[in-house]
């Protein structure tokens, strides 16, 4: 299993650099493929998966077939310190120019679940087709970046097709089918955005999310890109 998850790991990373030559977009399943690859070698390395491909027998439990507490709780600190490492830095999705300005959508992961979306803005000068963005410096003053729109999933999530498009000069960024996000980009100002769709929602599922979200933010976003300027 080692030499298999190594060999993914590579091409991923491989890919990842010859992507960094211009401007593209990449999915959450590319990392989250990578993440997946380096949680296995972790698990190898640790002694609770082996070399053919089945949990060891001190961390196998019979009864569920499934890892017991003492193999979970190992998986549970592989998996937590590969996510601090990896997640410490936005992860690029997509780029889209626009006159003088690249505006890029990150993504990363808080703890091990919440998924932050973030949109930047940077001169076309300034930007270093890097697919990483460090957190410690996004919230810093006198960057050659602007910051755009935030927006996170902590319950429910939707994490399908994420994607900017530009339509009537604005600059909007949907999931999963649903606008989110609305900036206009002739006078450089976000008119509709929320953090978190599912606190103001008050929804315990993603249906009642999704329907708020709907409401509230895809219908404001969809009148305001169809309408004349």
């Amino acid at each position: 299993m080692t030499k298999i998850s190594i060999l993914t790991l590579i091409l991923l990373l491989t890919s990842k650099l010859i992507f960094a030559q211009a401007d593209s977009t990449r999915t959450l399943e590319y990392y989250f493929q990578i993440v997946d690859s380096l949680e296995l070698v972790e698990m190898e390395k640790a002694g609770v998966i082996t070399d053919k491909n089945s949990v060891a027998d001190q961390y196998f439990d019979k009864t569920t077939k499934r890892l017991n507490e003492r193999g979970f709780m190992k998986y549970a600190e592989i998996k937590g310190d590969i996510y601090l490492k990896y997640y410490r830095d936005y992860h690029f999705l997509q780029s889209i120019n626009f006159n003088d300005d690249i505006y890029v959508l990150y993504f990363s992961v808080a703890g091990f679940d919440d998924v932050e979306f973030q949109i930047v803005k940077w001169k076309k000068q300034d930007w270093l087709k890097s697919d990483k963005l460090s957190k410690d410096i996004v919230d810093q003053p006198n960057q050659k970046f602007q910051k755009v729109a935030f927006n996170y999933d902590e319950g429910p999530k939707n994490l399908e097709n994420v994607k900017m498009f530009v339509k009537n000069d604005y600059l909007v960024m949907e999931r999963s089918g649903l606008y989110h996000s609305l900036y206009d980009l002739r006078k450089n100002e976000l008119l509709v955005n929320d953090e978190s769709p599912w606190h103001s929602a008050s929804a315990d599922n993603l249906e009642t999310m999704n329907k708020w979200i709907k409401d509230n933010i895809h219908s404001k976003i969809e009148e305001k890109i169809n309408a004349s300027r």
